[in-house]
């Protein structure tokens, strides 16, 4: 058992998570797992899914200041548009349009970084997807499985999974960072939060940085949707120790 889902386990048993003694939990530590560039994609994800634009337009300063590039913020709002929806990207697109803005007006020198990847024409993009959520999930995956609603798999497999995850600048772990901490204060979808902690995992984000997130999720969000975040990271990684 990993020290993560012990230290967890134990504060449930010791009825800790959700009580009085919150205090409990060292949420300073647990931040510092992250690099500033992790934090500030955590919490500009974290406030684009609650839809704070008060809120997400120092985040965004502070996150060119911790050296992310325009094209790094640009690409993580366009990715959650998948999960939270585009009125929220789209406000989260204008908030940071005005904040580039700002900042070039005042020659903050802020580095563009490198563009979007295009998928080359021909390509089966369905199996292209297919093969990125391997890499996420880290197993194999059967091609156009039955489903309630067909649609859904190939939506996922051709659109989110190959038209968003192919176009690089972010790499997959800050694409799942980012997923995390949208889905944590989102709040009310423990399951594609603990599928997606565990493909966080899957591809090099430690369960001490997914903690990270989640203290980035106490200080924007709040502290009862941090506590739901770690009983479903809790469970990601019983499920992953189980495997």
């Amino acid at each position: 058992m990993s020290f993560t889902h012990k230290h967890i386990t134990g504060l449930l048993a010791a009825g800790l998570l959700g009580s009085s003694c919150l205090h409990a939990y060292d949420w300073k530590s647990a931040r510092a797992a992250l690099s500033p560039q992790e934090q500030s994609i955590a919490e500009v994800s974290a406030l684009t899914a609650v839809g704070d634009l008060n809120k997400l337009s120092p985040a965004f300063d502070r996150a060119l200041s911790n050296g992310l590039t325009v094209n790094e913020l640009k690409e993580v709002v366009l990715q959650l548009y998948a999960y939270v929806g585009f009125p929220r990207c789209l406000n989260a697109a204008g908030v940071l349009e005005k904040v580039v803005s700002a900042r070039k007006a005042a020659q903050k020198g802020d580095l563009t970084g490198p563009e979007a990847q295009t998928i080359p024409a021909g390509t089966d993009k369905y199996e292209l997807g297919k093969k990125n959520l391997e890499v996420l999930v880290a197993a194999e995956l059967p091609s156009h499985p039955p489903v309630f609603i067909q649609g859904t798999d190939t939506f996922l497999k051709e659109h989110l999974f190959a038209d968003i995850f192919a176009r690089g600048v972010l790499s997959y772990a800050q694409r799942e960072t980012a997923t995390v901490a949208a889905l944590a204060a989102l709040g009310n979808v423990a399951p594609q939060l603990q599928a997606h902690m565990g493909m966080a995992m899957n591809v090099g984000v430690s369960a001490k940085q997914i903690e990270g997130i989640l203290a980035v999720i106490k200080q924007t969000v709040g502290r009862k949707t941090a506590l739901q975040g770690l009983q479903s990271l809790r469970q990601a990684a019983a499920a992953r120790e189980e495997k």
